[in-house]
């Protein structure tokens, strides 16, 4: 099943944007659950971040409502 987050993105002001394509419900070195998105700060390639979702949705959930 799919997580109601991935596919998900959001642009700022400034034309930089994250998506999110993956959650993992279980991720044993993180202790949990974590998202993996990228973000685009101009053009090339975008980074590739994973971050604990509970520690995502604490910083970006609100971009994602």
């Amino acid at each position: 099943m799919t997580h109601p987050l991935v596919g998900k993105s959001y642009t700022f002001d400034d034309g930089k944007r994250l998506e999110i394509i993956q959650v993992r419900e279980v991720d044993e070195h993180r202790g949990g659950p974590s998202v993996t998105y990228l973000a685009y700060h101009g053009p090339g390639i975008p980074q590739k971040l994973i971050l604990n979702l509970e520690q995502f949705i604490d910083i970006y959930g609100q971009l994602f409502e």
